[in-house]
This record gives C-alpha cells, structure tokens and sequence, in this order.
C-alpha cells in the first residue's frame, strides 16, 4: 500500500510535499542535491536523482559455442538480442576458435543491424556493440521510410513489367533488404519502449499503442516479401512470355496504379490516424481484392492454361497478399482513431 502525504501550501501558489525519509536515505540524497520530476501519461509523476534518470544500463549476452555447430541458430539468436533490445553480444567458442562458418555468418548478420559493429575480434570470440542512441528514430519516421521503399519497390515492378525490362526488378531485392534492416530497428524500438518509458516520448506514439505499431511494421515487412517474390518471379520470365503477356499491360497498370493510391493513403493515415481516411483505405483495398481475381479471370480466359497464365496468376496472387497486408494496417489505424477520438465519435462527417 503506497504512504500517505498531505499536500501543503507553501506561499502564493506553490504546493509541496515531504520526501519518505527512507527513501532519501537510501539514494543518498541530502539537502541542497537536484532530483528531476517527469509527469507521465497515465498523470503520475516519476521522482529520481538527475544520475538515475540519465543512466542507461548496458544489456549485455554471450553466447557460447562449441566448435561446430549451427550457423543458423546462431544467426536466429544474433537477430532476435538486436530486436530485444541487447547492447552488447560477445559471441565466444569453447573449442579453442571460432570456424570460418561461424565468423561468415557473424559478419553476414551484423551487416543488417543498423547500428551495430563489431569492436573486438580474437581467435576465440567476437564482441558486438549495439551504438544506436533511441532517441534519434521516431517509430513513425522509421514507418514512413518503410511504406516510402514499399512505394519504390512498386514503381520498380511496374516499370520492369510496362517497359519489359526485368532487369530493372533487381533493384526491388536490393530495397528488400534495406526494409528489413529498417524493421530490424523499428522492432527495436518498440520493444525497448516497452522496458524504458523514456524512450516512449521519442516514438512519437502512445504507450498503450507499442503493439499496434510493431503489428504495422510486421505487415509493412511481409509486403516488402511478398514484392521481392514478385520481382523474383518476373527476374526468370523469357520473352515469349512477356510478349504474351504485353497486350494486358494496362491491366497491370490499372493494379499497380490503384495499389500505389492505397498506399498514399496508408501513409496518409498512419502520419494522422482519421476514422474516416482509414475506412477509406479498408474500402479500397477490399475493392482491390475484387479487382485482382476478375483480372486473373480475364487474363485466364485470353491466355488459357499455359506458361504466361502461370507467371501472371502468381503475381496477381502474391499482390492479393500485399492487399491484404495493406487491410491489416488499416483495421489497426482504424482502431487507433477510435482509442483517439475519445468519449465521442462524430459520425456525421462527409464520407472520404
């Protein structure tokens, strides 16, 4: 049960209360030290020494290996301390060296992590750091750098499609992996919030919404794979293929055209969470979905069951995917401008 204190007055408008004597005892504070005060969302307040409030504790894990062993785990492992919030990874073997396997992974992992390096390097372990000040990365400037590549890897498609130059689709495996490096921090954040309240203010979001947003980055990286499919899809097309395919060109420009406006205005929805903008967005994109299975009927009946059918059916599948992705987010918007508007909703407004 927490201790009673009468709040006093003290002159004109001050108001004040004693400090538990224990309490000051135990943090060693004496008259005359500075303590900071900072209000928190849910209206209490929080009360430390300056030095406490400024401390960051380093998190820091090994991980032991034997010789040989499992490259994979070991990536796995790697991945998932950087996504929890590690500061400090020493990777150490117990069979006199780590293998050329493991250091090829270790390397390979590392190069995805923004913000991490390797420091030290010996025969028998490898020491990570994690140097990423929290403060720097807004989850929502990391979302719209995330839906922003999304934006590009689309137009990619569609001009190596429009064009038939497939070579140009390489590029959308590039931005791939530069999302992914991008969720990696994301995920990042929002979990550190989860464990370190300061660093809920520099998100840019609500606390009780941290879940919410890692569910949008998760969707915003499974539409950067299922985009990568697409393009690997498209990379092993011949020309026989995209001749037959050409003459349907403005089908797939229609598809890419409205997916791009459904974008827009994900990320419109995202910046400024708006009841109606985000069933908009839920509107169009089922509407997509409807869209996307009369054109595989329509390219299905001109091209039969053939080579070419196959190629489009299995892009128009993995964009089906992407729609649907594009529905999660939207449903989590939507709901994130209901927690906003409060104790009212005013659903008299002209629809979007």
């Amino acid at each position: 049960m927490p201790e009673v204190r009468r709040v006093q007055k003290f002159g004109k408008s001050t108001l004040m209360i004693s400090l538990p004597a224990e309490w000051a005892k135990t943090i060693g504070l004496k008259p005359g030290d500075v303590i900071g005060i900072e209000p928190l969302e849910d209206g209490s307040l929080r009360i430390a020494s300056l030095e406490l409030m400024s401390r960051k504790k380093e998190r820091s894990v090994e991980i032991h290996l034997q010789e040989e062993g499992n490259e994979n785990l070991l990536v796995r492992s790697l991945y998932g301390l950087y996504l929890l919030g590690c500061d400090k990874i020493v990777v150490k073997s117990f069979g006199g060296f780590l293998s050329s396997n493991y250091l090829k992974s270790i390397r390979s992992i590392v190069k995805n992590f923004i913000g991490a390096e390797i420091v030290e390097h010996t025969h028998e372990s490898v020491t990570i750091h994690i140097l990423i000040d929290p403060s720097k990365y807004s989850a929502l400037l990391l979302i719209e750098r995330m839906v922003n590549i999304i934006k590009l890897m689309i137009q990619h498609i569609a001009n190596s499609i429009l064009s038939k130059q497939l070579n140009i689709v390489e590029e959308v495996i590039e931005l791939e992996g530069e999302l992914d490096r991008l969720y990696g921090l994301a995920v990042r954040q929002l979990v550190l919030s989860q464990n370190d309240k300061n660093i809920v203010k520099h998100l840019g979001i609500r606390p009780s919404l941290v879940t919410e947003y890692r569910s949008i980055v998760k969707s915003l990286e499974d539409i950067g794979d299922s985009l990568a499919q697409i393009a690997s899809i498209l990379s092993e097309v011949n020309d026989g293929i995209i001749s037959k395919i050409s003459p349907h060109k403005d089908v797939f420009k229609e598809c890419i055209d409205t997916l791009s406006l459904i974008i827009d205005r994900v990320l419109k929805v995202l910046e400024n969470p708006e009841l109606y903008l985000a069933n908009s967005v839920l509107n169009l994109t089922n509407e997509f979905n409807t869209h996307l299975s009369k054109y595989k009927l329509i390219i299905f009946k001109s091209l039969g069951l053939d080579e070419s059918y196959v190629v489009v059916r299995d892009v128009i599948d993995k964009l089906n995917i992407v729609s649907k992705k594009l529905e999660d987010i939207a449903e989590i918007v939507f709901d994130i401008s209901i927690e906003r508007s409060g104790t009212e909703i005013d659903l008299r407004k002209t629809q979007y």
